[in-house]
């Protein structure tokens, strides 16, 4: 498994006020969640977890069923490398697990941006209007170990997005009010938001927390 990692995000203080075991945050992946895949591969019982990883660039995010998500320059893309137990749950819970990590993706969005009209598609989107924010991909490669991958449009503008989905997508910068923070000498710092974004999205869903 390639290991190149960008320096753009601290991963270590990711998993450290996080509370999981550890994560990396890479420069071009294929997609988190086939890297965690592979990571779990290696995994034993004595392996630490959760481990969480990260992208700055997928180059084949995969969404539920044949779906494709779409993720340029700016977008938060992580997954989180779980076991059942972590999160107090048994494989046949599953439902359960997606809609709480829906609720968490969409309360933390909403700290950001408290004006908008966040709400969560079930079973696992997270809209603002009739726009995608957010989407959560929950995979389960064996009867141990769980993948939980989170897609959010932080810095990724709806006007950057490829043509046939500019109508149909919204980012937090956005919502936000990027522009007005910007005349105002208070720029959006993407970097910033994607890493607390993560962390509270992943202590919430570990700590049922969707406050």
């Amino acid at each position: 498994m390639e290991r190149r990692e960008t320096r753009r995000i601290n991963a270590e203080e990711i998993a450290r006020r996080a509370k999981i075991a550890g994560a990396l945050w890479l420069e071009t992946v294929g997609s988190t969640n086939d890297w965690a895949k592979d990571w779990i591969r290696t995994a034993n019982e004595t392996t630490a977890t959760p481990f969480g990883v990260g992208a700055e660039r997928q180059t084949a995010g995969r969404g539920r069923g044949e779906h494709t998500w779409a993720a340029w320059d700016g977008a938060l893309t992580f997954s989180l490398i779980a076991r059942w137990r972590d999160f107090r749950l048994t494989r046949r819970e599953s439902a359960a697990l997606s809609l709480r990590v829906a609720d968490a993706v969409a309360a933390t969005a909403r700290e950001f941006a408290p004006n908008a009209e966040i709400w969560v598609k079930p079973p696992n989107d997270v809209y603002v209007g009739e726009r995608k924010l957010a989407g959560i991909l929950i995979e389960s490669p064996n009867a141990e170990f769980l993948v939980v991958g989170v897609g959010v449009n932080v810095g990724n503008r709806s006007t950057e997005a490829p043509p046939e989905l500019r109508e149909r997508v919204v980012s937090l910068a956005e919502l936000s009010g990027e522009i007005g923070e910007k005349a105002a000498g208070n720029a959006f710092d993407v970097d910033a938001v994607r890493t607390e974004f993560a962390i509270r999205v992943v202590r919430r869903t570990l700590e049922r927390d969707v406050r």
